[in-house]
């Protein structure tokens, strides 16, 4: 018994290993991946970036596999998600499914801002007058009954053009062009973190 004891202890250790182990794992992984653009039922397009040995019938049924992915509908890109945080950002991530959606027909695409409202409370609060900050800081707290659009588009334009947004960071480091703030237009779990607001970005 001692004898099998010191024989397996060594494969449970094995399996006890993290799967990403270094950022060295992390690059070879992302610059072999392979781009899988999946049909879904409602006629939208998702492009997955997954590990080079996997089968397409397995991404498609495990998106806990997925290392990326982004949406298509029409010319509408949006989604962009890095599912491993420690693979690196958005823009890192994303790239090729972009290029991809953009060979696919792509002009327009939605990004998220989510961080912002706790941007705003940090730092633009300070120096406005009382009613301003008062607003903002509520808008930033979730409570959207006295959402100004014009207040609140500013802080956003302000958010994407100093590069604090991952999302947005992905179409403007491909030449988009950040054309207006869509309010109240995140539906995603996370849209309190930004007001709900959106970034609609074109691209030449």
């Amino acid at each position: 018994m001692m004898i099998a004891t010191r024989t397996f202890a060594p494969s449970r250790l094995i399996l006890r290993r993290t799967f990403f182990a270094s950022s060295t794992d992390h690059t070879t992984l992302l610059r072999d991946a392979e781009i899988h653009c999946l049909p879904l039922d409602d006629g939208k397009k998702q492009y997955v970036l997954a590990a080079s040995d996997m089968e397409a019938d397995m991404v498609k049924k495990v998106p806990q596999l997925h290392l990326s992915r982004l949406y298509l509908d029409d010319s509408k890109i949006y989604g962009a998600k890095v599912v491993n945080r420690t693979l690196g950002n958005v823009p890192h991530c994303c790239g090729r499914l972009l290029d991809a959606a953009l060979k696919d027909g792509g002009k327009e695409a939605h990004a998220t801002l989510h961080g912002l409202s706790e941007w705003v409370l940090k730092e633009k609060l300070t120096g406005l007058e009382e009613s301003e900050a008062k607003i903002l800081e509520e808008i930033a707290n979730g409570n959207l009954e006295n959402y100004d659009d014009k207040l609140w588009e500013q802080l956003a334009m302000d958010y994407v053009n100093l590069g604090e947004a991952d999302e947005a960071n992905l179409y403007t480091e491909k030449n988009a062009t950040l054309i207006r703030i869509e309010h109240q237009a995140d539906t995603t779990e996370f849209a309190n973190t930004s007001g709900g607001a959106m970034a609609i970005f074109r691209f030449a």
